[in-house]
């Protein structure tokens, strides 16, 4: 009797943790922001000379758009600044970021960090990559 009984309690726990029928509204949603805003970055390649850095690589961006920003620390090296790819939205493309690194970066313990991401229309930052800039002599 009591194997029954075990056997009818963990049936039991199993059926409440059954997955639910309904469907998630979000995912199927047209208007979801995560999905219309989506960053993907692959290939990508670093280069440092002297106080210039050079990032390449692909990217499939559902809106047409990255941005990117550099910072240490707590001070920003490079303002936010918007990459408009050109093509069609959703298909992989290539990109090229040169920029220079400040003189003053040189003399901070901290690693410059270029950061890349998608953002939603309210202006959330969606899906950031973070990529450390070896700056050491």
């Amino acid at each position: 009797m009591k194997k029954y009984l075990v056997a009818f309690l963990c049936l039991f726990i199993l059926v409440g943790c059954g997955n639910d029928s309904e469907p998630n509204e979000q995912a199927k949603s047209p208007d979801n922001t995560e999905a219309q805003y989506t960053v993907v970055f692959r290939g990508l390649d670093l280069q440092t000379e002297a106080n210039t850095y050079t990032l390449t690589g692909e990217v499939r961006a559902e809106n047409e758009q990255f941005y990117y920003h550099l910072e240490q620390g707590e001070e920003e090296l490079h303002p936010e600044t918007v990459y408009e790819l050109e093509g069609e939205p959703g298909v992989w493309q290539s990109f090229e970021i040169t920029e220079e690194i400040p003189a003053s970066s040189f003399e901070k313990e901290e690693t410059p960090i270029l950061t890349l991401y998608g953002k939603s229309p309210d202006g959330e930052v969606l899906h950031p990559n973070f990529i450390p800039i070896d700056i050491t002599e």
